[in-house]
């Protein structure tokens, strides 16, 4: 039976190789959309693909590096603060990203720096308690980088779905 990293490292994947679970490979997701179809939205209140795709390194960023390894600076670029969880509107994250490719390489750099934390982990600090605050509710470590990994999972759903929108794609999993 796996042990604690190994399944860890398996939910989180490598930006890299194809090693992972399907949903932990988000950039891709976003292979061969145009700048534009990254941007659609369904509706003016919809958030875009590329909204799902910063949101999920947002949140890595954040529980992974704040919560769990005590990060305080430096965490979330300026231009990227529009992925937190707050609605953004599509014109806003358009005046905020440098550009498409930024956002990417942010992506697969914060999956990078997961990757390395989890990697850096021992046995007995997967079952660790963090005490960053009142949240943590007295979950693991392991607690936290799965929560994280299905909230990855619930975005990259988002994600497979808008595409099905925009290719007009019949039986493609979502």
């Amino acid at each position: 039976m796996p042990d604690i990293k190994d399944v860890a490292k398996y939910m989180y994947g490598d930006v890299n190789t194809a090693e992972g679970f399907w949903h932990s490979h988000v950039l891709r997701e976003l292979h061969a959309l145009t700048k534009e179809q990254l941007f659609w939205v369904p509706d003016e209140k919809a958030l875009p693909i590329i909204w799902h795709a910063g949101h999920i390194a947002h949140r890595e960023r954040i529980h992974l590096g704040q919560f769990l390894q005590m990060i305080e600076y430096d965490l979330i670029p300026p231009q990227f603060e529009v992925f937190g969880p707050d609605w953004c509107s599509v014109g806003d994250i358009r005046k905020s990203v440098d550009s498409v490719e930024s956002v990417f390489d942010w992506v697969h750099g914060g999956r990078e720096e997961s990757r390395a934390y989890i990697e850096s982990l021992s046995e007995r600090d997967f079952l660790s308690v963090p005490e960053f605050s009142e949240e943590s509710e007295g979950l693991s470590v392991a607690h936290w980088l799965f929560i994280t990994a299905a909230h990855t999972a619930l975005h990259i759903g988002r994600i497979q779905l808008l595409r099905v929108m925009i290719e007009r794609t019949e039986g493609r999993a979502c």
